[in-house]
C-alpha cells in the first residue's frame, strides 16, 4: 500500500470556511421629491418621481431581499432639489452612516441622491467607500458589494453629469422666465407685503388688503409725527394689533417658514419704512442666489435692481414715502423707555457758533440716578478727545472742567 506524505499532519490543519457574500445589512432607504417633480404631479403629467412610487419600488426591494437586510430606517425629504445637500433628512441618513447605523444606502435611481456631479461622485466614490457603505442604485443596476466594478462603469459618471446638466438648464429656463416676469412689471414674490394680497384674477397682480393698509399708513404717520420705530412696535403691541406673520395666520393666508414671530418689532417697522412698494412701484431682483449649486442669497447691486413704476394702487404717496427714507438716514435712536425721538436727533452743528444741542436725544440721567438713589456727580461732554482718553486708560490726564464737582464730592468724603 502506497504511503502518503505528511498523512499524520492532516488532522492539525485549520479549515476555513469557503468565502460567502451573505452578509446582513442596515439598510437606508432614501426618498426625495424636487419641487419641479411636485409641479409635474399636480399636473398630471408624471407620478414616477412621486413620495409613494419610490417607496413602493424600494419596498418591494427590500422585500424581495429580506434575506440580505436585518433592518431597515427611511428617509424622505419632499420638496428639497437635488443639487443641495443641505437636506434636513439626507443629513440625518448621513449622520446615522457615521455613527454606524446604517451601512446600506439604496435609491430608486442616481438623480434620487444628488443632482450635483461633485456631490453624488463625492459620495459614492468617497465616503461610501471609506465607511464600508453598500450603495445600491435600482434604475441603473448599481450595487457596490456584489458588483463592485458598477460603480466604476462608464454609466455612473455619465448618468450624473446628466443630471447635473438638468438642473443647470431647468435653473436657466427658470431665470429667464422669471426676469421676464419681473421686467413686464409681475409680482412673483411667494407671499404678498403686509398691506397687500394677491389678486384672485392674476397671481402677479398685488391688490390692497384694507386693514393691513391701514396699520401701514398709521406707522407712517407716527414715524413723521416723532415716534421712534421701537415706540411704534411698542404700540402696536400694546393695542393689540397683529403683527405681520399673525395677521396672515388669521386670515389664512400663506406665512413664509421663518415668519414666526407674533409680536411687532423696531425691526419689522423697519422694513415696512423702507419698502418702495407701499408707493406702488415693483421692485425686484434685489436678491439672488448666487448658482444652481450654491443655494447662498446675495445681494443685487441697486443699480442692477429691476423697477416698474405704477403696477399696483399705492398705499403710500411718494413725498411721503422719499420724506421718511431722509428721517430714516439721521441717528433716531432713543432711551429703552422713551418712544419720542428728539427734535434736533441726528443733526450735527457747526462748531464755530459753539452752540450745544443734545444730538442723541434729551438726556435722562437725573431720572436713572434718581431711580437708584444715586447722586449725579459730573456730566462728561460727548467729545472725541474724552472717549479717546478713556479707551487709552488716561482719563487722568484729560484738561477739563467737567470732572471738578466728582473730585470735589469724592474729597468731601
Amino acid at each position: 500500500m502506497p504511503r502518503q506524505k505528511n498523512r499524520g499532519l492532516q488532522n492539525f490543519l485549520p479549515t476555513y470556511p469557503a468565502p460567502t457574500r451573505t452578509r446582513r445589512w442596515k439598510m437606508a432607504s432614501y426618498i426625495r421629491l424636487s419641487k419641479e417633480d411636485l409641479q409635474k404631479i399636480r399636473k398630471g403629467l408624471d407620478c414616477s418621481n412621486s413620495v409613494k412610487n419610490q417607496r413602493d419600488i424600494l419596498n418591494y426591494f427590500y422585500e424581495t431581499h429580506a434575506e440580505e437586510f436585518e433592518s431597515i430606517r427611511e428617509y424622505v425629504d419632499d420638496g428639497h432639489t437635488g443639487t443641495d445637500t443641505d437636506r434636513e433628512h439626507f443629513q440625518e441618513m448621513l449622520a446615522d452612516i457615521m455613527n454606524g447605523r446604517i451601512n446600506c444606502v439604496v435609491v430608486k435611481d442616481l438623480s434620487r441622491l444628488a443632482r450635483n456631479y461633485s456631490d453624488a461622485g463625492g459620495l459614492i466614490d468617497n465616503l461610501f467607500v471609506q465607511m464600508g457603505v453598500r450603495f445600491i442604485s435600482l434604475a441603473e443596476n448599481v450595487d457596490s458589494f456584489l458588483d463592485p466594478d458598477s460603480v466604476s462603469d462608464i454609466k455612473v459618471p455619465i448618468t450624473n453629469v446628466m443630471n447635473d446638466n438638468y438642473c443647470f438648464q431647468t435653473s436657466k429656463k427658470i431665470r429667464q422666465v422669471f426676469d421676464y416676469k419681473r421686467r413686464i412689471g409681475q409680482y412673483i414674490g411667494a407671499f404678498a407685503p403686509y398691506g397687500y394680497i394677491k389678486d384672485p384674477a392674476d397671481k402677479h397682480h398685488l391688490i390692497i388688503d384694507p386693514d393691513a393698509a391701514e396699520i401701514v399708513r398709521l406707522i407712517y404717520r407716527m414715524f413723521l409725527e416723532g415716534t421712534s420705530k421701537h415706540g411704534i412696535a411698542m404700540y402696536l403691541n400694546e393695542h393689540g394689533v397683529p403683527s405681520p406673520a399673525a395677521y396672515r395666520r388669521m386670515k389664512g393666508l400663506p406665512v413664509s417658514s421663518d415668519a414666526d414671530n407674533p409680536m411687532w418689532s423696531a425691526r419689522t417697522i423697519h422694513e415696512i419704512l423702507t419698502k418702495e412698494i407701499y408707493t406702488g412701484d415693483l421692485v425686484q431682483g434685489r436678491h439672488r442666489v448666487k448658482s444652481y449649486k450654491v443655494h447662498q442669497i446675495e445681494a443685487v447691486p441697486e443699480e442692477d435692481w429691476v423697477r416698474v413704476p405704477n403696477t399696483h394702487e399705492a398705499i403710500i404717496d411718494r413725498a411721503t414715502f422719499e420724506k421718511v427714507q431722509s428721517l430714516l438716514k439721521r441717528d433716531t435712536r432713543t432711551s429703552p423707555k422713551g418712544r419720542q425721538v428728539h427734535l434736533f436727533s441726528g443733526f450735527l452743528r457747526c462748531p464755530d457758533c459753539g452752540k450745544c444741542h443734545q444730538i442723541f436725544g434729551k438726556s435722562h440721567l437725573d431720572e436713572t440716578a434718581q431711580a437708584y438713589h444715586l447722586p449725579v456727580l459730573a456730566r462728561l461732554p460727548i467729545d472725541p478727545a474724552v472717549a479717546e482718553a478713556c479707551d487709552a486708560g488716561r482719563v487722568e490726564s484729560l484738561d477739563t472742567t467737567e470732572l471738578e464737582p466728582a473730585l470735589q464730592a469724592i474729597l468731601a468724603r
